[in-house]
């Protein structure tokens, strides 16, 4: 089996060759392990988007993983200004400092404050829902194509659509005001998600033509809101978007941050192919999910990330055996980190992921 038929066969909960590894690489740990200047590759990775998509791909091939994330990205930001601590990016017609490049965490800009953009309905159809068709003849849309087809030449090809439940919210209303919103205007909260949910759809329309294998469905504040304000916000807008992409050949998982255990059903009743990351300090146990619902959704994840940025080698091993001998009996799992993989993360560390996934057998633990 090459990568994306093993990736495939086990997202759709069968037994490949041996299990898939797919660690989340982001640009802030490509940049690190590729050699390149950290500090000025993350300003022009702001400014140039598409970068972003090259270092992740590039740091996918070094490892010998069998996937990769390729986001969909528009317009860089280049209104930027280094103080030679931090790097902000300012409002032109201000001047205003409206954002702080995040250099310890993601490497996005984060907003120094929130702002709330929805009020209302008229406000809400000014959200975009560009139609497949229109956004395929966007420049964003043909460089990210490019990507994938390079990608999918020895990887399985992921991407989001964007987000379509709760954190959609939160980046239109801020999130106080979102977690205020569920209880006081529960109607507003479902236009604004139905919108999303509906341009996000769009869009993975148009990523089906561009030949990605998977798309990955996040919600940040899965844990936080509680099962039933889960039950309520988040999964209908998911089935949505499921019902929709399903009956193409594409795969789709789902990723809750933290704390998902209360919500294993929930996520495996939206019907998306596999739950993942199974984030171990969120206390979520790859063992429990396999028991509860292993037989209805795929799983991927589970390895602990604190181990992985500064724990020992050995710790990191064992704990990558855990979660291989609690996943994969019986099929359908693919070893992941439990969030995104830290920037100082040791090499040594993810050649030990791929290599104990790799050399893997279904037939050599019982139930497997």
């Amino acid at each position: 089996m090459n990568s994306r038929e093993r990736c495939k066969t086990a997202m759709k909960g069968g037994m490949p060759d041996c299990v898939p590894v797919i660690p989340q690489i982001c640009h802030p740990h490509a940049i690190r392990v590729l050699g390149l200047d950290f500090r000025k590759t993350m300003i022009e990775a702001v400014k140039n988007p598409i970068l972003v998509n090259k270092l992740q791909i590039e740091c996918a091939r070094y490892y010998g993983v069998d996937g990769v994330r390729v986001w969909i990205h528009h317009e860089g930001i280049l209104n930027l200004y280094d103080d030679g601590e931090n790097v902000w990016q300012i409002d032109q017609p201000t001047n205003r400092q409206i954002g702080r490049l995040d250099f310890k965490g993601g490497g996005w800009i984060v907003p120094i404050k929130e702002e709330i953009q929805i009020n209302n309905d008229t406000d809400i159809e000014k959200i975009p829902v560009i139609p497949a068709s229109i956004f395929m003849k966007s420049e964003s849309f043909k460089k990210t194509k490019e990507l994938v087809e390079d990608a999918s030449r020895d990887l399985f090809v992921i991407t989001s659509p964007g987000c379509v439940s709760v954190e959609f919210a939160t980046t239109v209303r801020g999130k106080e005001q979102t977690f205020v919103d569920l209880i006081e205007r529960p109607s507003l909260v479902h236009k604004i998600l139905y919108r999303a949910t509906q341009a996000a759809i769009q869009k993975a329309l148009a990523m089906i033509e561009a030949g990605v294998d998977a798309f990955m469905l996040g919600e940040t504040f899965g844990g936080v809101i509680g099962p039933e304000n889960f039950k309520k916000f988040c999964v209908p807008y998911f089935k949505m978007f499921v019902d929709e992409i399903k009956k193409y050949d594409v795969c789709i998982y789902l990723h809750v941050c933290g704390n998902s255990t209360q919500l294993f059903e929930a996520m495996a009743d939206t019907g998306v192919d596999c739950i993942e990351p199974l984030d171990p300090l969120g206390g979520v146990s790859v063992a429990n999910a396999k028991r509860r619902v292993g037989k209805k959704v795929s799983l991927m994840g589970g390895v602990n990330t604190l181990k992985l940025a500064t724990g020992s080698f050995e710790e990191v091993k064992q704990d990558i055996q855990r979660c291989l001998l609690e996943g994969a009996p019986g099929g359908g799992y693919l070893l992941a980190c439990g969030d995104m993989l830290p920037t100082e993360t040791s090499p040594d560390k993810v050649f030990e992921m791929v290599r104990a996934a790799h050399s893997y057998r279904y037939d050599q633990n019982k139930g497997g």
